[in-house]
């Protein structure tokens, strides 16, 4: 299983990599490409109204987050749907946009990503975040929620922010990117982790 994927976001459609096969979940897009396939996704493959959330391929309006405050309470990740509302509105989220995800082997991807998704046993990720913290003096963020952590926590945050991010995961991450019971993940926009593993 690969380790290190590199995440795309693109204005446009990448020439010479596979579409996804069927639309599905960002994290089971970023399973594929530690399966060492390439592929790209449009907002229209990803289904998951959370990741659409976050991913602003929905636009954050009050029937959106009606609509996914509903869906948190049906998935018992909020208790009422005013819990559901103030969970929302603490993701961080790109904003609203038509965008094109590629997926990919870091080692093998065939544009020049915007993120790296790292799958990490702790000690590894202690040793990276060490690392990270030496070359640049920065420190990653561990807000988690056990939701939306492949798509907000790992992908949105650290886009938005420039910030390296921690996470254990989620159900949904933990299952589609297919983290074993051991791993973590961490997630770095690409120039923090070329400056973390240059040291």
């Amino acid at each position: 299983m690969i380790d290190a994927i590199g995440i795309a976001v693109l204005d446009h459609l990448p020439l010479g990599v596979d579409h996804v096969e069927a639309p599905g979940r960002h994290c089971t897009f970023a399973g594929l490409a530690r399966q060492g396939r390439a592929v790209w996704a449009s907002g229209e493959d990803i289904t998951c109204p959370l990741a659409r959330f976050n991913l602003g391929l929905d636009a954050p309006d009050a029937e959106t987050v009606a609509r996914i405050s509903a869906a948190l309470v049906e998935w018992k990740a909020a208790k009422d749907l005013d819990t559901a509302a103030r969970l929302l509105s603490s993701f961080p989220r790109l904003p609203f946009g038509e965008r094109v995800f590629v997926y990919a082997p870091l080692d093998a991807a065939p544009v020049y990503p915007d993120l790296v998704l790292r799958v990490v046993r702790p000690a590894d990720a202690v040793r990276r975040l060490r690392a990270l913290a030496a070359a640049t003096a920065e420190r990653a963020e561990g807000r988690s929620g056990g939701l939306g952590a492949l798509c907000g926590e790992c992908t949105a945050f650290p886009l938005v922010t420039g910030r390296a991010a921690v996470s254990p995961g989620c159900p949904g991450s933990r299952r589609e990117a297919l983290l074993a019971p051991d791993e973590i993940l961490l997630s770095f926009p690409y120039a923090l982790d070329r400056a973390a593993n240059r040291s």
